[in-house]
């Protein structure tokens, strides 16, 4: 079976889940269901405790009030049509409006029910080539894997509109959603324009069965350099046990672990924080026990250009129950919210 054939047997109806209930209907109205047939069989269905299922399974309290629409405030920094410069040496380019799964802790969940503006190949040389800063442009989305292997060339192209860009990068939790998606053809076309790194998205260790890791060494092999970027999530991967069997196993694929996100505040996610006080406990904990190979940077990233914050007790200013003070990287003062 095909990439794009498993993708087509997805699962967007709450009664192909086997539990559905009136309850989770006007979840679901909110903040569409996508699950991969991969994801579904790499889940327990009946273990509410699954960490897998915790992310893709619709929550009641994602109705809850609190959050923002745009919790890094991208939209003001749009410079072509789906290209953002929040930081003048990197473009994004958002390549893409679907996703193969509605990740119930994602930071771009606005984009669900009515997808924003899309980069094509156009609009991404044009960024480059006026704004003389931009060093590196990333692709994301959506997923930009979801893309045809030609129009994902086209874009990497583009990319390279002028010789002062010596970094691409792509965002992707293909490995994770829909390994099948990593195909030699795929490979091959990535492997054509590197310098590029490939960052992906693992949250827990249990996303790296068989099909996973093959994926990731596809990439690997053709030398293409792989980072992790993993979320805090609560009930997911919230303690040292479970950091530090995810950096094992990303370590032992051939990713580094890179980043540990605290949660963009985005509207239907809240019931996923971590307290920043428990979070900097865990990766203190975690740096004292464990290699530095298998330990990622913890990191808010704040709205705007504040960007991301290395969370390090000199970074900290204060932590209260409600928030915690941060000092950015460009001396200014800023709260986090806990709540």
């Amino acid at each position: 079976m095909t990439w794009r054939n498993e993708l087509s047997r997805s699962v967007t109806d709450l009664t192909r889940l086997g539990h559905a209930t009136r309850r989770l209907q006007p979840v679901t109205r909110a903040y569409p269901l996508r699950i991969t047939p991969h994801l579904l069989a790499l889940m327990d269905l009946e273990n509410p405790r699954c960490p897998v299922r915790r992310q893709v399974v619709p929550d009641t309290r994602e109705l809850r009030p609190g959050g923002d629409r745009d919790p890094l405030g991208e939209e003001a920094f749009q410079v072509e049509k789906g290209v953002l410069c929040r930081f003048g040496d990197r473009l994004l380019a958002l390549v893409s409006a679907r996703c193969p799964v509605h990740c119930r802790h994602c930071n771009r969940k606005r984009y669900w029910s009515s997808p924003g503006p899309v980069a094509g190949a156009e609009e991404i040389a044009r960024a480059v080539s006026k704004n003389r800063g931009v060093r590196e442009v990333i692709l994301s989305g959506g997923e930009p894997l979801l893309l045809s292997d030609r129009a994902l060339d086209r874009r990497l192209q583009a990319s390279r509109a002028r010789t002062r860009v010596d970094l691409l990068r792509i965002h992707s939790r293909i490995p994770v959603t829909l390994p099948a998606r990593i195909t030699p053809g795929l490979v091959r076309t990535l492997k054509r324009h590197r310098p590029l790194w490939f960052v992906t998205h693992f949250n827990h260790e249990k996303e790296l069965c068989t099909a996973a890791r093959r994926s990731l060494r596809r990439l690997r092999d053709a030398g293409i350099p792989l980072l992790n970027q993993a979320v805090l999530l609560r009930g997911v991967n919230d303690s040292v046990a479970a950091q530090a069997a995810l950096g094992r196993a990303l370590a032992n694929s051939g990713v580094k672990p890179h980043y540990l996100f605290q949660l963009d505040r985005a509207a239907g996610t809240l019931h996923f924080q971590v307290p920043m006080r428990r979070a900097l406990d865990i990766i203190v904990r975690l740096r004292a026990r464990h290699s530095g190979l298998v330990v990622p940077h913890l990191l808010a990233d704040l709205p705007g250009q504040d960007g991301k914050v290395p969370i390090t007790p000199s970074a900290v200013l204060k932590i209260t129950d409600r928030g915690t003070l941060l000092m950015t990287p460009r001396g200014e003062k800023i709260w986090y919210r806990d709540q």
